[in-house]
């Protein structure tokens, strides 16, 4: 079976680079697209978790794809991840990103939203869910900026035939021993929150990140995976800061 492809970018100006990569890459990867649409009452985590766990994935980064909130929690999401670097190429269509001064207004245009909403959910008499999500996320965003842009700076930038190129070659040249050190990775990660549940019980995605020291896209991402081969299992109810419980069934 051929592997599985995600190709993120934003709709208002990355259609034209994304439809060339799928028609270039068809052939060798299940290629997938517009994940980042989700079904009203989907949980966010659990559909970027999704694409973190496709085998590869190409950032397609325009103008446009800096401001997309989606499109960055994207990006937050997969860079948070430990095999970011090897299962991810990023193809730079908005080439002032290696500028300092671009660089700069990035990451001041994200954290001002942030402490916007911040001030915003001061004023508010009581909790309000929809603000603590929006602050949830746009901390994750400006958690993983700085992480991303710097990156982005180290890595040559590569042409969209180079990219397609080098995808191709990832897929032949492979190797056994880098496929085992991944896959041995995630593994423990699985491991330790499969342990620390069945000694302390069930527990919320964010206990969870802030007791094993994982972000809380990494621990999604393992929770993921439990999920699917029925390790573990959600609560039925939703608690109070949005995430579902989550416990140990052997």
């Amino acid at each position: 079976m051929k592997p599985t492809l995600f190709i993120s970018y934003c709709q208002k100006d990355g259609n034209s680079y994304a439809d060339d990569l799928e028609t270039e890459l068809l052939d060798y990867f299940i290629v997938k697209r517009d994940k980042s649409k989700l079904i009203p009452n989907d949980d966010i985590y659990d559909f970027m978790a999704g694409i973190a766990n496709e085998d590869y994935v190409i950032i397609v980064l325009t103008a446009e794809y800096i401001k997309s909130r989606n499109c960055m929690l994207e990006m937050a999401y997969l860079s948070a991840q430990e095999d970011w670097p090897e299962k991810t190429m990023v193809l730079v269509i908005d080439e002032s990103i290696y500028s300092t001064e671009r660089k700069l207004e990035i990451l001041t245009y994200w954290q001002l939203k942030q402490q916007k909403i911040g001030l915003f959910s001061e004023g508010c008499t009581k909790e309000n869910e929809i603000l603590n999500k929006d602050k949830e996320y746009l901390e994750l965003i400006n958690s993983q900026l700085e992480h991303f842009l710097l990156g982005i700076s180290r890595r040559l930038n590569p042409s969209q035939i180079a990219i397609v190129n080098e995808m191709v070659r990832k897929l032949h040249n492979q190797t056994v021993t880098n496929t085992d050190s991944v896959n041995r990775s995630i593994s423990n990660g699985e491991q330790m929150v499969m342990t620390y549940l069945e000694k302390n019980g069930s527990k919320t995605m964010k206990e969870l990140s802030q007791e094993l020291g994982y972000s809380m896209a990494t621990v999604s991402r393992y929770l993921r995976r439990l999920l699917d081969s029925g390790q573990v299992k959600y609560d039925d109810k939703r608690i109070r800061d949005r995430m579902y419980k989550v416990y140990n069934i052997k």
